[in-house]
């Protein structure tokens, strides 16, 4: 039975009661005019108001009747309060946002610009608006930001939202366009704990576009060198305070400005990472009902986020990235630090189980199958020769140790990752013996001399030798990295050795096996071809809808040989100077000379004693490893680690002395 309408209300202010009866009539199906007449309003206003209750300005009337009928039959439980309340503030800041531009504009998009952005939305969402919400639309601030992107960059990231969830935000779109599948990236803690590549790929993306909004140039830097942006580990605050000039309580102080910064910014890759760190960490819930807790769940974003940042510092950060307050923040870094300490016990006690054996040795059995090997195989070194020769916390990254009851003493490790090979490796009984980080191995990469300490040496039970590299799948590909396995395959061949490089179940034959879309294959081409080096945003761009998970870009780029770097996303064409270059007889322990204004005179290197080395004597103490001893170096008077360009220096001395 229809209502009696006493008096009409036309003019007047909806109530919060009249809202949700008008809710009640589209639930019932009452078309405009019968809504209209149950609350004395005229169809005009009621299509107005029925407008209201859409999350996308555009439908009105009958369009918008429809709309919400259509959607309370798929979710009876479609939140329009929620909307319309979002609607009115939205309403009241573009109001202010208008009201402040009348008399200066300079800081809002060109009328041609703003207008070409109007369009490329209608076109993509087939609406077309109203005047007055035209000029809404034109004085949002997020209209200024999208005309500053390039065309060819936000037609498509329009196209893709459009395309995956028929609605088109600006918040959205502006961030689709820095940030390529962020928009889309859901708080689903399941894919975190897989360590889902597309996933992490994009969450790490996200962080780093976050750091960029910082305003500040210098909190920026310090902020890039604490996190291990642009291809560079990440630096302690003494490293960063060194490299800077500056003292470290300094260093901290930026730190905090710049964190506090990003805590803050309106920009969209910070609200994202803000929103998505707490959402996935939980930091606002004390105790949770299922799941890990929030500080387990933040030790694992600190392992998949920030893997050169050691946890007791990665947590915190996170944590007051996703809302925490400084006391909570260190809370949970302290609860994080047992969780970690009891993962390693639980690890430790686990490995008197046998199952522990047999599901190790079916690992290794199926690893064993990816090695390449060279030449004619060579037994391993002996065991009492290997040592780590790289500093334990080098550049601050020293993770923590694993006992590992097969070598009987602490293994080193510097990620997650590299810690379940160690593990692997403890428990297959195919495995003799191994060591982490027992060569020294010179290669070059833009431009630089550079050292490199492949992961772990592993002897077989049958006496073969094996050199691992532990990284992510996908990350196998960036340059620098492809620069190293080349170093190491070199010195492999040279050896007779094995090597892999895997992630602890997949390999690098993974990407040089797997198919890629030939269309892909074309357009990402003539994009390079036309632009030399492509943004994160251009690839997709040059992509459009087609589809392109990590891995297959990642095959590509190692296909084709191209240059790949992240954080920030740089993918170049590879060219004859800036391709890594092996020595042509690959040496261990042996390192690049001093730079010109850095050679030391060679009577201030040979402290020794005894009579200078030879350079045969020098070639003749090498270990079958290919380097040297501690105590070998030690007696030469060489200190540890050894400086760059010591045997040159030795050999120098030695000339000297014979003539």
């Amino acid at each position: 039975m229809q209502e009696q309408v006493t008096e009409s209300r036309r003019g007047r202010a909806w109530s919060e009661a009249e809202d949700a009866r008008l809710v009640e009539g589209v639930r019932e199906g009452l078309d405009l005019p019968a809504l209209a007449e149950r609350h004395g309003r005229t169809t005009g206003g009621i299509g107005a108001r029925l407008a209201l209750l859409i999350p996308q300005p555009g439908p009105a009337g009958d369009e918008a009747l429809e709309w919400l009928r259509a959607r309370f039959a798929r979710d009876a439980a479609y939140s329009w309060q929620k909307v319309l309340d979002e609607r009115r503030r939205r309403t009241r800041r573009e109001r202010r946002v208008r009201d402040q531009s009348a008399p200066a504009s300079e800081g809002l998009a060109d009328t041609a610009a703003a207008d070409e952005v109007l369009a490329e939305w209608e076109q993509v969402t087939g609406h077309v608006l109203r005047s007055e919400r035209r000029d809404v639309f034109l004085a949002r601030q997020e209209v200024h930001d999208l005309t500053a992107v390039a065309a060819t960059v936000r037609q498509p990231a329009a196209r893709r939202l459009w395309q995956d969830g028929t609605q088109l935000l600006l918040d959205d779109w502006l961030l689709e366009c820095v940030c390529p599948g962020a928009a889309r990236l859901t708080a689903d803690w399941d894919l975190i704990a897989e360590r889902d590549d597309d996933t992490v790929l994009v969450l790490r993306e996200l962080v780093a576009a976050a750091a960029e909004d910082v305003p500040k140039e210098r909190d920026r830097e310090i902020l890039s060198r604490r996190l291990g942006l642009h291809d560079q580990p990440a630096q302690t605050q003494e490293k960063v305070a060194e490299a800077l000039g500056i003292s470290r309580e300094r260093v901290r102080q930026l730190q905090t400005r710049a964190l506090r910064s990003m805590a803050r910014s309106a920009a969209p890759a910070s609200r994202k990472t803000r929103r998505v760190l707490a959402e996935l960490s939980c930091v606002d819930r004390v105790s949770l009902d299922t799941g890990p807790s929030a500080a387990e769940r933040l030790l694992d974003l600190a392992d998949v986020l920030l893997p050169s940042v050691t946890p007791r510092q990665a947590v915190p950060l996170l944590a007051r990235l996703a809302g925490a307050d400084k006391v909570r923040a260190e809370n949970l870094a302290a609860e994080a630090a047992t969780i970690r300490m009891l993962r390693h016990e639980s690890a430790r006690r686990e490995a008197t189980q046998q199952r522990r054996i047999e599901r190790a040795t079916e690992r290794w059995a199926a690893l064993e199958t990816e090695v390449n090997w060279f030449g004619t195989l060579e037994p391993a070194p002996p065991r009492a020769e290997l040592e780590t020769l790289r500093e334990e916390n080098s550049g601050g990254r020293d993770f923590g140790a694993w006992h590992c009851p097969k070598l009987g003493r602490d293994v080193a490790y510097e990620s997650e990752t590299e810690l379940r090979v160690v593990q692997l490796l403890s428990f297959a009984p195919q495995i003799a013996y191994y060591q982490e980080q027992p060569l020294a191995i010179s290669y070059e990469f833009a431009g630089r001399h550079r050292t490199y300490y492949p992961d772990l040496l592993v002897a077989t039970a049958d006496g073969r030798c094996i050199l691992i590299e532990v990284k992510p799948v996908y990350e196998m590909a960036m340059a620098v990295n492809v620069a190293k396995y080349r170093a190491v395959e070199a010195f492999c061949r040279s050896k007779g050795w094995g090597l892999v490089a895997t992630d602890s179940k997949r390999t690098r034959r993974l990407l040089e096996n797997r198919p890629v879309d030939p269309h892909v294959e074309v357009v990402l081409s003539a994009a390079l071809d036309e632009h030399t080096e492509l943004t994160w945003p251009q690839v997709q761009a040059a992509l459009g809808t087609v589809p392109l998970d990590s891995l297959s870009l990642a095959a590509l780029i190692l296909k084709r040989g191209w240059e790949w770097s992240i954080r920030p996303y740089r993918l170049r064409s590879g060219t004859q100077a800036n391709h890594s270059r092996v020595p042509s007889a690959p040496a261990a322990g042996t390192l690049q000379p001093f730079p010109p204004d850095a050679v030391q005179e060679p009577a201030a290197l040979y402290t020794s004693d005894g009579d200078i080395p030879s350079p045969d004597d020098i070639e003749a103490a090498r270990t079958p490893a290919g380097g040297w001893t501690r105590d070998q170096l030690a007696a030469w008077g060489i200190p540890w680690p050894p400086p760059q360009g010591w045997r040159e220096q030795l050999i120098t001395q030695w000339k000297a002395g014979s003539r």
